[in-house]
């Protein structure tokens, strides 16, 4: 019998036996009025809005920049960014950013509150339906939590996808045509985009 095992055996429940390793933490808040969860891991802070400092042609769903102890951090609207609404807020005041590194990348997402932390194990995480239309492809899973469901954002998704919001407008040109009413470009359709 080796040294650890002898150690382990004089305890009645060895330690991290009641911890799942299985099991994990989320951060959960409302954005849009829906429930959404974050793994904890993720999150660096959460701070109540401040101002941030637009930037020249970005996105719609980048609010802009903020200064974090001499880290210049993007600022998103989640809502806007995963399609849960098609309109930026203007309101500001009384919201949250989260504060999130992933791989590597800091990133702020402003949502309406933060609810709580909680503990998640495996078995009640369960996997995302795929319904066309939906914004599904931003979620790691749905957890059941008590009697209700919250959706796990999948955080390397959303920092590298957002959905396209209906700023550029697709418009058709007829192509010229000669006098036999023949075109060099023969059935081609030009599509220009603003």
């Amino acid at each position: 019998m080796s040294a650890l095992s002898q150690e382990l055996d004089q305890f009645e429940t060895p330690p991290g036996e009641g911890i799942s390793a299985e099991a994990r933490q989320f951060i959960t808040f409302s954005c849009a009025g829906q429930n959404f969860g974050i793994d904890i891991m993720s999150m660096r802070e959460i701070r109540n809005w401040s101002p941030v400092t637009p930037l020249p042609a970005q996105k719609p769903d980048v609010l802009g920049v903020i200064d974090i102890r001499g880290r210049v951090v993007p600022v998103h609207d989640l809502a806007l960014r995963i399609g849960c609404s098609a309109e930026r807020q203007t309101q500001h005041e009384g919201k949250v950013i989260l504060v999130l590194k992933v791989t590597g990348h800091d990133m702020g997402l402003l949502v309406d509150s933060v609810s709580d932390i909680v503990d998640v194990n495996a078995a009640d995480i369960l996997p995302v339906p795929q319904i066309e239309g939906s914004a599904a492809r931003f979620l790691a899973g749905i957890a059941r939590h008590g009697e209700t469901l919250v959706a796990i954002l999948d955080e390397e998704i959303v920092r590298t996808n957002a959905v396209e919001i209906g700023g550029a407008q697709a418009t058709h040109s007829e192509v010229p045509t000669d006098d036999d009413g023949a075109s060099d470009l023969d059935q081609v359709e030009l599509v220009f985009i603003d």
